[in-house]
This record gives C-alpha cells, structure tokens and sequence, in this order.
C-alpha cells in the first residue's frame, strides 16, 4: 500500500509540473486550484509513503534513500505553502521534479542501515526537525542566490531569458524571508527538543554541533529583526542567509571534523 501511495504521489507531482511548464511555455497563467490541488494531494500520500519508510517494526530508518525521501517531502511541502500564498509557480518548476526524483530514489533503492530501535519518540522528533530545517534553509539559499542574480542582472540591464521566467523582484524577496521565517521555526522547535530529549547535549562530542547551531539560529533571528526594524533587504538579506546556511551546515557536517582533524580526537 505504501509503494502505491509513493508511485501515485509521483504521479501527482508530474500533473503539477506539467501544469507549471505549460503555463510558462503559453504565457498563460496556471490553474492555481488545479495546481496547488494536485500537489497538496501528491504531499499527503507522499507523508504517508515516508511515515511507514521512516518508523519501521524493529526502529526508526535515517538510511540515505529515506533521507532523500525526506527532503524531497520537505522541499514540494514548503514550496506548495508558500505557493499558496504568493505567486510563485515558475520556482515550483524545478522543485516538484527533483521531489519525484527523491521520491523514486526511496521506492527503488532499498536502505542497508539497520534501524535504530533505541531512539526515544523526542529524540525522533529532534533529528527529523534537523534535518527540515536544513533543508528550508538550503531552499532559503537557493532563494538567495536567485535573487542575488535577479539584482545584478536588473542593475546592469542585462537579463537573461530564464531571470525573465522568475517573480518580480518583491515577490522573489518575500519568498526569501518567507522560507527563512519557515526555517526558523524548525530550527527553534529542533533546539528546543534537544535541549529536552538529547541527553548531554552540551557534552563534548555534540558541543560543536550545538553551539554552530544556536550560532545559526542567531543569524536568522538577527536578519528577520533587521528586516522589521530597519528594513534589511537585497544583498544584506543574501549575505546573511549564507553565513546562516554555513554555520548550520558546519554544525550538521564539521562537527565531526572539528573532533577528529582540529582537535586530533578520534
């Protein structure tokens, strides 16, 4: 049941792409309801699909094609909520086919990690809030980065066929805080679950982790209040969403390099 629930969850995906590459191709504007739809329906049996892949009978499975499985949810689902509130159906074009290539990743390809059946159901939730928040943060980048191109291209009038495809420059930068904002969130609930559920979260061996993390969260804490009070945008809003991203991705990734190369532990 569950292999049916992802197949057709691709399935619903490709509808939506479909729509979205038409719509640009004709210069007509998309069927939102037909569009949003569609999509809404492809991310309740994909969640359903990833809920049986992740919480097995003998633990919980964070191998590499679930994970991809994972992000994937967690791109179409920010995309298509976002989407619901702005009009940002040219950005959905590249996100619902690479949601069907995670998704057919996990239904093709078989996890050799053995579950862990140790992990408590708030430890579960820490890693997995992790992991979503990354992920929002890596589109958040991505957002970053298109606008970063949009800016110089408008500002040296020169504008490329495919800048031309992307929302005004307004919409690409709520976007941005919008993603942001969503990254946030899961950022903080992520912390917070480790400080409750992670046992010796300040220990040694998760200490850079933690603190590379609640580096990160105050970035973006710091650029969210800056856009409220002072009106932070364009480039600022860029540069401050990487060094977010880098120090994030530094606590997830470099811990282990920190430990071993800087520290010479093993």
């Amino acid at each position: 049941m569950a292999t049916v629930a992802g197949i057709l969850a691709c399935l619903c995906y490709g509808i939506s792409t479909v729509l979205i590459i038409k719509s640009l191709k004709t210069d007509v504007p998309v069927n939102r309801p037909a569009l949003l739809g569609t999509a809404t329906v492809g991310l309740i049996l994909h969640a359903y699909f990833l809920y049986g892949a992740l919480l097995q009978a003998n633990g919980i499975q964070l191998g590499v094609t679930t994970m991809a499985s994972l992000f994937a949810l967690v791109l179409a689902a920010t995309g298509t909520a976002v989407a619901y509130f702005r009009h940002i159906e040219s950005l959905l074009a590249p996100a619902y086919p690479t949601a069907i290539v995670g998704l057919l990743i996990a239904l093709l390809f078989n996890d050799h990690l053995i579950p862990n059946p140790h992990l408590g159901r708030g430890v579960i939730a820490h890693i997995l809030l992790s992991i979503s928040a990354y992920c929002v943060l890596a589109l958040a980048l991505s957002q970053a980065i298109l606008l970063w191109i949009q800016n110089y291209q408008l500002k040296h009038r020169h504008l490329h066929d495919v800048i031309n495809l992307l929302p005004p420059i307004q919409t690409m930068e709520s976007t941005l805080f919008d993603l942001i904002s969503i990254s946030m969130v899961l950022l903080t609930l992520a912390i917070g679950t480790g400080f409750i559920f992670v046992d010796d979260f300040f220990a040694q061996h998760l200490l850079h982790k933690t603190v590379f993390a609640l580096g990160a969260w105050a970035v973006l804490w710091l650029l969210l209040f800056g856009r409220n009070l002072w009106g932070w945008r364009g480039m600022v809003a860029v540069k401050w969403t990487m060094t977010g991203f880098v120090l994030l991705t530094l606590g997830y990734f470099g811990s282990k390099v920190m430990l071993e190369v800087i520290l010479n532990r093993v």
